[in-house]
């Protein structure tokens, strides 16, 4: 992994052209109310880590922002290894946007993403 880059190869300013969702006024303030009970150690409920987890990597690769990609790294870690694994994410993601706390991306790429797992992949080998 890239310091300067954690998604390496994918360029800095290509981040907000990753995620088919990116997160409106709303689901910001609710990103901000979750991180904020994360950071304090507050238990969250399973939906609320996924939304997290959701939420957090639209907001740092919207603002271009490769420090808040590293935090949203190692969230994922450290709830992976506190056990607390992505399960019913689908339905999460849904709720986001029922809610209107999420909306479509009109900058995605599709595809662009998995360039960034295939390098990892590889990295691992």
């Amino acid at each position: 992994m890239n310091d300067e880059n954690p998604l390496y190869p994918i360029e800095i300013n290509e981040y907000p052209k990753l995620f088919d969702y990116v997160l409106t006024s709303q689901g910001l303030v609710y990103f901000q109310s979750l991180k904020r009970s994360y950071i304090l150690g507050k238990e969250l409920t399973l939906d609320e880590y996924n939304k997290l987890r959701l939420l957090y990597v639209y907001y740092a690769t919207a603002n271009r922002n490769p420090k808040e990609v590293t935090v949203w790294q190692d969230i994922c870690m450290t709830l992976d290894k506190r056990g607390i694994y992505e399960k019913n994410m689908f339905q999460s993601k849904e709720d986001l946007k029922n809610k209107s706390l999420i909306i479509q991306n009109p900058q995605y790429q599709s595809g662009l993403y998995r360039k960034y797992v295939e390098h990892a992949k590889d990295s691992m080998k």
